[in-house]
């Protein structure tokens, strides 16, 4: 076993035993919180594989993936992490899971330019049904928009403006204000649990959260 593996399994023997052997009260007070990673590479195999090996056992007992999505054209690429509503910056910080990611984040030179990249996203909690969209700028609900009315909205973030557009149930970002445009790109969101963000503007729009 080497020192990777040896760390991995310390760790995840120390979280089941504290689990375990925590009253009932605690144990729901330790159950964690939403998790959600999101990233975009072209190198999307190896980014698979990295996510099983270094992200897996930080998301408790379940290590969902959503559907992917692809991006044409080149564009930066990224790695951006919520806990519960806040946006982290994994860079800041001592965590096991922040730790991973730039480990992730090395592996795949996520930060050059990425040719017809596609975005991976993996959470340990899927929202209910839905019908609406909430707008959250630095972690605080500011707006929400339904799904089943077609119609555009503005929002403002911290450096500017976006507009969305709903159409068919389905969100998209029409223009932003940032520079990169990445959330422009992105395609539809539809289904509970999908999000969107624009980091220059510190603005998430999730479906169902």
């Amino acid at each position: 076993m080497d020192r990777r593996g040896f760390f991995k399994l310390g760790f995840r023997q120390l979280k089941d035993q504290a689990r375990k052997s925590a009253p009932e009260i605690v144990r729901k007070e330790i159950t964690p919180t939403l998790i959600d990673v999101t990233l975009l590479t072209e190198h999307v195999d190896k980014a698979e594989r990295l996510a099983d090996e270094l992200l897996a056992e930080h998301f408790g007992e379940r290590f969902l993936r959503l559907k992917q999505s692809r991006f044409e054209g080149q564009h930066n690429g990224g790695i951006v992490l919520f806990e519960g509503s806040l946006y982290r910056d994994y860079h800041d910080g001592a965590s096991l899971l922040y730790a991973a990611l730039r480990e992730m984040e090395d592996e795949l030179r996520i930060h050059e330019v990425q040719n017809d990249p596609v975005l991976l996203r993996y959470v340990n909690l899927l929202p209910a049904f839905s019908r609406t969209a909430d707008v959250y700028r630095k972690g605080k609900l500011v707006q929400a928009f339904p799904l089943y009315e077609d119609g555009e909205f503005d929002i403002e973030g911290e450096h500017g403006s976006m507009r969305v557009g709903v159409k068919d149930k389905r969100l998209m970002v029409v223009h932003s204000s940032c520079p990169n445009a990445t959330c422009v790109a992105h395609p539809p969101i539809v289904t509970p649990g999908q999000r969107i963000t624009c980091v220059p503007n510190d603005i998430s729009i999730v479906i169902g959260m």
